[in-house]
């Protein structure tokens, strides 16, 4: 049957309604009246990862580049980049339609100063490991003029919508700057909460979550939180001068703090004084009753080998890592046992010599009475041995098979040798990639499945215990111990060795990094990257490198308690030096960012 073409535009019209009802129902793209949420996010309300604390934090950027190490290693890209990031773009434009729309009396100049008043930030980890979740809080009287009226534009605007109400009938609207972009926002008298995403404070279905909205009213009322108690800050007063930043040591260690147990957190305060010359000074949180041996590494910097890129020292908790670790050995009691008899500190270094995935860590042993240390010495080998052939290696397809079980986890024999009487290694060589050794002139290469390996390698020696997936670096701390090779507490001043916590060599570094950069950029697999790497990487690591030596030196005196104390950056030149003197005022002076910046 002929349709009419009236017949044919009402069936077109029916069908298009039907279409925009099935795409509303399952995309929902005009849903403006609810929020768009995720779900509730995961984190600590009462403890975030990290606090900022700023006069403005437009200026944080190119304050950061007053530091003139960073000024030389960072572009101006740096600034542009987070002067102007999406976020802001996004509801700087958000305002800016709101008001044209609306007829709201917003002008750009108001609209602008609302991003560059002092701020009180609190972030917190994100399931990509940034710090993606943020609440921030500011007050400002010229807050007021900008936020009268939202209701009423709320009510008619498919971009805002209220979607809760806090303690007091305090609306909580949602601005939806793009396709799962939402920000959440509360105001109170001439405050301003926002929220970098609805679940930070509102549950799967839309509702408030207690704790959280109590924090919120709590910022909106006094402008208070729970940040100062958990770091032991002043509370930020009610216009910061300058800058605060505040970043908890678990998340700079990624969770790893069983390696950081005495540190809290770091602390970096800028202040303004009108000159040229940066004023950043660095802070650390220290809760001395978990330092072992009060944090003195000056005996990890006597056994270390110089020259290194990059090393620090790590207050480790032995016994929560020995327990780590007996996990890792599927609950071995020799791989838990291994823990107990060390103690101190602990260090790890990067050398330019290797990789960035190949450093070298370093431990000191336990020291008892002759006869008990001889068969203390005994038992830490024979767990040693165990732990080490348990935990070490990579299944090799092409391994020589043993005891003639087919079934057998295949893995290349672990060679253990005496060199002395006091001096233990075991090795094993475990395929890979991205090892450090060829496997060419390797006498097992036919049994190796990959052409590179790690020669991984153990050793106790006069009362250390040291590890590396390279071997080169291993023997090159036996030397240092055998008097054979300089040390790396050589290149520190005397009176700094004890305190010092972390030691980096520009040059040393510049090498590795643009070395390892051009390993993981193929030329014929990566081109463009590699173009890039050579044009904006390559210049700012030679850069980097004209910079003496830096190390990080914590007071001779921690406090009894926990407890802020002072970080001082110190410029270090090698001993022979013309002129130079590690020990002198005016060696330090004379360098650029000194001064604990």
């Amino acid at each position: 049957m002929k349709m009419s073409r009236k017949k044919i535009a009402i069936l077109v019209a029916a069908l298009l309604i039907v279409a925009g009802i099935v795409i509303q129902a399952v995309w929902r793209p005009f849903a403006h009246r609810k929020a768009t949420n995720a779900g509730e996010v995961v984190l600590d309300i009462h403890h975030p990862d990290a606090v900022i604390d700023s006069e403005a934090l437009a200026r944080l950027p190119r304050d950061m580049l007053r530091v003139p190490l960073l000024h030389d290693v960072l572009t101006q890209d740096f600034v542009d980049y987070y002067e102007s990031p999406n976020t802001r773009l996004s509801a700087e434009g958000a305002l800016r339609r709101l008001a044209f729309e609306h007829q709201l009396d917003w002008r750009d100049e108001l609209i602008h100063r609302v991003f560059d008043e002092p701020a009180h930030v609190l972030l917190w980890r994100s399931p990509d490991g940034r710090l993606g979740y943020w609440i921030m809080s500011m007050r400002r009287n010229g807050l007021a003029k900008l936020l009268q009226g939202l209701g009423n534009v709320a009510a008619s605007d498919a971009q805002l919508s209220q979607v809760a109400k806090l303690s007091g009938d305090v609306p909580v609207y949602a601005l939806k700057l793009a396709v799962g972009r939402t920000l959440l926002f509360a105001t109170k008298d001439d405050r301003l909460v926002v929220l970098s995403a609805p679940g930070v404070l509102l549950d799967d279905k839309g509702g408030l979550l207690g704790d959280r909205a109590d924090a919120v009213s709590d910022m909106l009322s006094s402008g208070h939180d729970d940040a100062a108690r958990a770091y032991q800050l002043d509370a930020p007063g009610e216009a910061p001068k300058g800058h605060r930043l505040v970043v908890s040591a678990n998340y700079l260690s990624f969770g790893y703090q069983a390696f950081f147990s005495g540190i809290e957190a770091l602390r970096f305060d800028f202040s303004p004084n009108g000159s040229a010359a940066a004023s950043w000074r660095t802070s650390a949180l220290i809760e001395p009753g978990k330092l072992p041996q009060q944090w003195n590494s000056a005996a990890l910097w006597r056994a270390l080998p110089a020259n290194a890129a990059a090393c620090t020292s790590l207050p480790a908790d032995c016994k929560e890592a020995s327990a780590l670790l007996g996990k890792v050995a599927d609950g071995s009691d020799a791989a838990g046992a291994i823990g107990f008899r060390l103690t101190g500190p602990a260090a790890v270094c990067w050398y330019a010599k290797s990789t960035l995935v190949a450093p070298v860590f370093i431990a000191r042993v336990k020291t008892q009475d002759k006869a008990q240390d001889a068969a203390s010495i005994a038992t830490l080998k024979t767990a040693l041995d165990k732990t080490f052939g348990d935990v070490i290696g990579a299944y090799e397809v092409k391994a020589a098979k043993t005891d003639g079980d087919d079934t057998a986890y295949r893995r290349l024999p672990v060679t253990r040798r005496e060199q002395g009487a006091d001096v233990t290694v075991w090795q094993r060589p475990v395929s890979a990639r991205s090892g450090t050794a060829s496997s060419s002139k390797a006498s097992f290469a036919s049994q190796l499945s990959a052409e590179r390996y790690f020669p991984v390698t153990l050793a106790l020696a006069h009362g250390y215990l040291i590890f590396s997936p390279d071997a080169r670096l291993v023997d090159d701390t036996l030397a240092v111990l055998d008097k054979r090779y300089p040390a790396l507490a050589d290149t520190l001043a005397p009176a700094r060795l004890p305190r010092t916590i972390l030691t980096l060599t520009p040059s040393s570094a510049a090498a590795l990094i643009e070395r390892e950069a051009g390993a993981a950029l193929p030329a014929d697999q990566e081109a463009v990257f590699r173009n890039a790497s050579r044009a904006h990487l390559t210049p700012k690591l030679r850069a980097l490198a004209h910079y003496p030596a830096v190390s990080l030196t914590l007071p001779h005196t921690l406090p009894g308690s926990t407890g802020w104390v002072p970080v001082e950056w110190s410029f270090d030149r090698a001993k022979g030096d013309a002129g130079s003197d590690n020990d002198s005022p005016q060696a330090s002076a004379d360098q650029p960012g000194t001064e604990g910046d």
